[in-house]
């Protein structure tokens, strides 16, 4: 991951940008639960539906690797998820992090512990 840390000011700056990854993070996710639960139906029903199951899988995979390439563009902003809040977007400060999340239409910041604090 790259070391960055953010002021504020700079968080805020950055933010359509996160914005635009987290709603991409968010959609390929529903997009790939959705597939997933259409594959498993189609895996119980009878042999004949196999073509349809790997173009689904197919699809599926297309969607992990581009939700793993948006994960990866916050790597090198020097951001990541919150895994205790899937789309929770932590942004680095000198304080601890500053937290990115709701709606992502509606922004709000404050401040999380320290990695590593209790």
């Amino acid at each position: 991951m790259k070391s960055r840390i953010y002021a504020l000011k700079e968080a805020e700056r950055i933010v359509p940008l996160l914005r635009s990854i987290g709603r991409e993070i968010q959609a390929r996710r529903l997009e790939s639960g959705e597939i997933q639960k259409r594959i498993e139906t189609l895996r119980a029903s009878p042999p004949r539906a196999a073509p349809d199951a790997s173009r689904l899988e197919s699809e599926l995979a297309t969607h992990l690797r581009e939700i793993r390439s948006a994960e990866k563009e916050l790597e090198r902003l020097g951001c990541r998820l919150d895994e205790q809040h899937p789309l929770r977007i932590l942004i680095p400060s000198l304080n601890g992090d500053w937290a990115f999340d709701g709606s992502l239409d509606d922004t709000r910041f404050y401040a999380t512990p320290a990695r590593g604090a209790s």
